[in-house]
């Protein structure tokens, strides 16, 4: 339970005070977590009165219900409230001083299901709102004024829980998983638009994120193509896509995205059936555990992850859909932890550790992103990045076998890591948005630590490099 204590004086009467205080359709006026309070009977507050509040939590807008349990003018007043997971006891009381009046606010709070678990993380940020709410109250009772919304922490350049997902290491990672998730997605709007007649190209989609986002973009009616390199594998789950949804414009193509001549050719094919690429999903990537080399001699991580992606996307920018296409790339939340060695891009000059050569893929992956959202905003070409979370796949548990076992009882679904891919390629408030880094269907920062941070230079290093690896095939 997290319990909220705040006193202060006001130079207003016990009568005038318990009068406003202790009816709670006017906590919008004071508390700045909360939007709006209807009070569900007419007349005057009274014991078993209803006020049905909607509020403020970052980019969440959580509803819950008040009742009055007590009603003791002009000396306390009790009201228990109820949300979807969590209650509270708001008791306030009044005392009266040689120039006004004293008020005692206390809040006790208590989560439930997956939500208490976080109630650790939880407490600071609501002990700053709730001392920001009473000192609202303060101010209004004062003078006659509302809180200056504009001064509190709730609408700063950066709501609380996309600061706190981006800032604190504990409520990031758990926002990454299944609990980020469930939290999340209590608050979207539906995301009940059709792709019908759209061609969408995903690479990677026979298994894990990949095919869970390919089976709701079929069930979209989008005119689906996914690159795979496992013949057999990629027909099998076309096939049950299209029993699934019903949905036969369902085909794949063949390459291995870590050769750059496989991805020359289904980019030639693709190019050849002379139909506008209205999405495309950079999905496909893989974690190497040791340093192995393609058959064109790149470093495999770098060539699948990086090198790869790149090329693709390069070579079908003149494929894309005049106005409104969209191109999303799938990073990881990992990204946040190291920076481009432009250097060193295929790991040669230290010890090869996969883990951070994926890291610093997906670090990559993100500044591409920026740079082609620049380059394609004239063209109004969507280009975004996104994190699916941490996500119970197959690929995770063969290559982080210890993460996997550590905390696989809190890892999303497939689906759920999927979620944000379909929104960006079907929602219409998705397509208004290019050069973003999402999660949950919210932009994020790229840069938490400092030292992770490129130059401009480091940026523009990276291009060319890029550009010139790809120039001979």
């Amino acid at each position: 339970m997290i319990v909220l204590k705040e006193s202060i004086d006001v130079n207003q009467t016990m009568a005038s005070v318990f009068k406003y205080t202790s009816d709670f359709k006017n906590i919008q006026e004071w508390d700045p977590g909360v939007i709006s309070s209807v009070k569900k009977q007419l007349g005057n507050p009274r014991v078993g009165s209803i006020y049905d509040l909607t509020l403020k939590f970052g980019p969440f807008r959580p509803k819950m219900t008040y009742v009055i349990s007590e009603y003791s003018p002009y000396s306390k007043v009790i009201l228990n409230g109820k949300g979807e997971s969590f209650k509270a006891t708001d008791t306030i009381a009044f005392v009266q001083t040689p120039v006004g009046t004293r008020i005692d606010y206390r809040a006790d709070i208590q989560f439930s299901g997956l939500s208490n678990r976080m109630e650790y993380f939880f407490a600071p940020a609501l002990k700053r709102s709730g001392k920001k709410a009473i000192l609202g109250l303060k101010e209004t009772l004062n003078h006659g004024s509302r809180f200056a919304r504009k001064n509190t922490w709730f609408s700063s350049g950066s709501n609380i829980v996309d600061y706190m997902a981006d800032h604190t290491f504990f409520f990031g990672m758990l926002m990454f998983s299944k609990l980020g998730y469930l939290m999340s997605r209590r608050f979207w709007a539906k995301n009940d638009e059709i792709l019908y007649g759209k061609k969408v190209v995903i690479t990677g989609g026979t298994s894990g994120i990949g095919r869970a986002a390919a089976i709701k973009l079929a069930e979209k009616k989008a005119d689906l193509t996914i690159i795979a390199r496992n013949e057999q594998k990629a027909v099998t789950v076309c096939q049950a896509i299209i029993a699934q949804t019903g949905n036969s414009h369902v085909d794949f193509l063949l390459a291995d995205l870590g050769v750059m001549a496989d991805i020359k050719q289904v980019a030639k094919h693709l190019i050849d059936r002379k139909k506008r690429i209205d999405v495309l999903i950079n999905n496909a990537g893989a974690l190497f555990n040791d340093r192995t080399e393609t058959s064109e001699g790149f470093e495999r991580t770098f060539a699948t992850d990086l090198l790869g992606v790149f090329y693709l996307t390069q070579r079908l920018k003149d494929s894309f859909s005049k106005s409104g296409a969209r191109i999303i790339n799938v990073s990881s939340g990992g990204m946040y932890t190291q920076k481009i060695d432009v250097k060193d891009l295929q790991n040669t000059q230290q010890p090869y550790d996969g883990t951070k050569a994926y890291a610093r893929a997906k670090r990559a992956i993100v500044i591409l992103t920026e740079l082609w959202a620049q380059q394609m905003s004239r063209a109004k070409v969507a280009v975004n990045a996104m994190h699916p979370g941490w996500v119970d796949t197959p690929g995770i548990e063969t290559a982080l076998p210890g993460f996997h076992s550590l905390v696989h009882s809190i890892l999303r679904t497939p689906e759920q890591g999927a979620d944000t891919i379909v929104w960006l390629a079907a929602s219409k408030e998705a397509g208004k948005w290019s050069g973003k880094f999402w999660l949950d269907r919210r932009p994020h920062e790229t840069i938490v630590f400092p030292k992770t941070t490129e130059s401009e230079k480091e940026r523009q290093a990276l291009w060319v490099k890029l550009n010139r690896l790809t120039a001979r095939f």
